[in-house]
């Protein structure tokens, strides 16, 4: 089972049970799997909060991931202190180019901007983080609120 993957204290013991070992012996391989420590929580919680920033998710979905693998509290509580908005600000910055990449008329177009807010929701980030990443970003486009309908600065028609 460990061959593939790191594997939590509690998919240990539910792939275990599965395979219609009895309770106790289920407990001793885990403990003796602990003691070998080829099973850690606190290591596996790290890992997955690193994948998920990595791929573009933010915090909730950190959480949420952590619970689907059934990560102990405590380790889970851990790993997420590790995160800050320092290093959440680059799964943030990924996850945006994706949504704007698929909502081109986010700048110009209320329900395209309310689109990428919702993309982002879904990625596990805050609504004050995605309200600030749309800030930030319309203010690094010059004449980010004055285009025509081709996309150009008024004028250079």
């Amino acid at each position: 089972m460990l061959g593939q993957r790191a594997l939590s204290r509690a998919e240990v013991t539910q792939r275990l049970e599965l395979r219609g070992f009895q309770p106790s012996v289920v407990r001793a391989e885990v403990a003796r799997l602990e003691r070998a420590k080829l099973l850690d929580d606190a290591a596996l919680a790290r890992a997955v909060c690193q994948a998920q920033l990595r791929s573009g998710r933010g915090r909730r979905a950190l959480t949420a991931a952590l619970r689907r693998r059934g990560v102990i509290r405590a380790a889970a509580d851990l790993a997420l202190a590790e995160v800050d908005e320092e290093s959440e600000s680059p799964a943030l910055a990924a996850a945006f180019a994706t949504a704007t990449r698929k909502h081109k008329w986010w700048r110009r177009l209320p329900e395209e901007r309310r689109k990428v807010i919702r993309y982002l929701l879904a990625r596990g980030f805050s609504l004050d983080q995605a309200r600030r990443a749309l800030h930030e970003n319309r203010r690094d486009e010059p004449h980010g609120e004055e285009t025509d309908d081709a996309g150009d600065p008024p004028g250079l028609s």
